[in-house]
This record gives structure tokens, C-alpha cells and sequence, in this order.
């Protein structure tokens, strides 16, 4: 292993980088959580409070850590770059020897129907610049989205799964634990100038999908494809409606370029040569978290 020294997690209390923690954790490693606000239940010893519009803030919770894994919420695309320049200069003034870029999506450079996309070259264009030694790890589709309410509601009430995709869409489902896993293995590892796309071990359509539920869930799931507008909608709902918008356009995004859909959801690539990670299926997820499907 080539870690020692602490690792800092960006938006630790979120799912994916708790996710991160744990995985790091896990494998023996300490982990500081980076937090904006410690929960008054919170018995953490290695969490930390800062705020990502708070460069004071980052660099005092970024102080003798060796490693980090960085993470930066969606957003307007100026907010997103001003957080990401004040998190790499916290880096660079704690004297961090290498990070992982953990990103939420595909990037794509200007000009690109979706923001997000765009959003994620700047940033990774600001990494690179830094001079940290880095490596990028970035999802298919995760299947903890099926865990939020509404997803979850459709699945225990009314046994259908109905993500805003086309049917015949071929996904290589992944989750959040698979991707925490290999933003640690490639600290370990010292994988600096890699770019992964994790995904699952098989790519499949919305039916299969469902078969794979099935299984999983000891239950029959039957797949239907939930109108973007909709979608967006039940997402306003519990969101607000800029992240819904900004969601909601990348489901657009996939809609309208199939080909682009097809290579980074659904092309399983070569298998990722990662000695230690094993990509978990669409069944033994949903057979692990069957209890929340009840």
C-alpha cells in the first residue's frame, strides 16, 4: 500500500462519501470525514467541519492529511469551479501527495447540451493543473438511486422499477460502495493518470433490469420507463427545482445522443484491472438491501 497519512473525504456526510469512509476505514486507513456541520449525535473522532465556500475552512480541515478523495456537489458551474479551486489549494498548502477525483458523470468539453458534463472537464482541467498526483473515478448509473422515497415507494407498493430511461437502454448498473471501493484502491495503489469507469459486470435493459430485481428481491419487478418531465417533477419536489433541472437534463442528454448513452452507460470495457475489486451484480445488491424493499 502506498497510503500513509491521513485521508481526507469530501462531503462525507453525503451517501457517496460516507461511502468512501467506510471504505477506507475498512481497509485500515484513516479516514477524516469532511463535514459543513457536525450532527450533534455525531461520535466521529476523525470528523471535521468545513464548507467548501470556506477556503479558511478547508485548510484547516485539510492540515497533515496525505491523500484525499475529492468530491465537489452539483451546482452552477462558477460555484463548482471556485469550490474546487479552494479545496486543491487547501491540498496543495497541506502538502497532499495524491487525490482522487471522484466524479458523478461523464465529462464532455464546451460546447455540450449538459452542464454537468461541462462541468466536470473545468474541474478535471483544475486537478491537472494543481500538479497533485491524481486518478478519476466516475459511475455507469448508480443503483442506490433506486433507494431514494419515490424510487422506493414504486418498488415495495407497486413492484415496478422506473428509472427516467428507454427500455431498451443498456446499463451497466453500479453502487456507491463499488466506486468508494476503488477511489481507495487506487490511492493503495498509486494509480496516478488513470480515468476508470466503474461499472457493473454485465450491461442490461430496463427489463433486465427487473429480472435481476427479481432475483434479487425473492419478488417479481416488472420495468417501466418513467417520463423525463415527470421525473423531474418528483425530483423538484424533494429538491428543488435547479438540481431537478440539471438531473433531469442529463437523463435528456442520453435520450437524444443513444451513441454517447451507449458508451458511458452501457459499454462494459475491457474489466477493470484493479487488483482487489470485484464489481458487485444487480441481484446480490438488491438481495443485500431487501430489507429496505419490504
Amino acid at each position: 500500500m502506498s497510503i500513509s497519512g491521513p485521508i481526507l473525504v469530501f462531503l462525507a456526510n453525503g451517501v457517496q462519501g460516507s461511502a468512501v469512509v467506510r471504505a477506507a476505514r475498512r481497509r485500515g486507513h484513516v479516514a477524516r470525514a469532511l463535514m459543513r456541520a457536525r450532527p450533534d449525535h455525531a461520535t466521529d473522532r476523525d470528523a471535521v467541519v468545513g464548507d467548501l465556500d470556506d477556503p479558511a475552512s478547508l485548510r484547516a480541515a485539510a492540515h497533515g492529511c496525505a491523500h484525499a478523495v475529492l468530491q465537489i456537489p452539483a451546482g452552477p458551474q462558477p460555484r463548482m469551479m471556485a469550490q474546487a479551486q479552494a479545496a486543491l489549494d487547501a491540498l496543495l498548502a497541506a502538502g497532499t501527495r495524491s487525490l482522487v477525483l471522484k466524479l458523478s458523470s461523464a465529462s464532455r468539453p464546451a460546447p455540450c447540451p449538459d452542464a454537468s458534463f461541462v462541468a466536470n472537464a473545468a474541474i478535471e482541467a483544475l486537478v491537472r493543473h494543481a500538479g497533485i498526483p491524481f486518478a478519476v473515478v466516475r459511475p455507469t448509473m448508480y443503483l442506490d438511486n433506486l433507494l431514494k422515497p419515490s424510487a422506493r415507494a414504486d418498488i415495495v407498493d407497486r413492484a415496478l422499477v422506473s428509472p427516467p430511461i428507454a427500455r431498451d437502454q443498456r446499463i451497466a448498473w453500479t453502487c456507491v460502495d463499488d466506486a468508494a471501493h476503488v477511489a481507495i484502491l487506487l490511492l493503495e495503489q498509486a494509480r496516478h493518470g488513470e480515468d476508470h469507469l466503474v461499472c457493473g459486470p454485465q450491461a442490461v435493459t430496463g427489463d433486465g433490469l427487473a429480472e435481476q430485481l427479481s432475483i434479487g428481491l425473492a419478488r417479481p419487478i416488472a420495468f417501466r420507463a418513467e417520463p423525463v418531465a415527470l421525473f423531474e417533477h418528483d425530483v423538484a419536489m424533494a429538491l428543488g427545482a435547479d438540481l431537478a433541472a440539471r438531473i433531469a437534463a442529463r437523463f435528456r442528454y442520453f435520450a437524444e445522443h443513444r451513441d454517447d448513452a451507449d458508451r458511458i452507460l452501457g459499454a462494459t470495457p475491457a474489466p477493470l484491472r484493479l487488483p482487489g475489486f470485484h464489481p458487485i451484480s444487480i441481484a446480490e445488491w438488491a438481495r443485500r438491501h431487501r430489507s429496505l424493499f419490504r
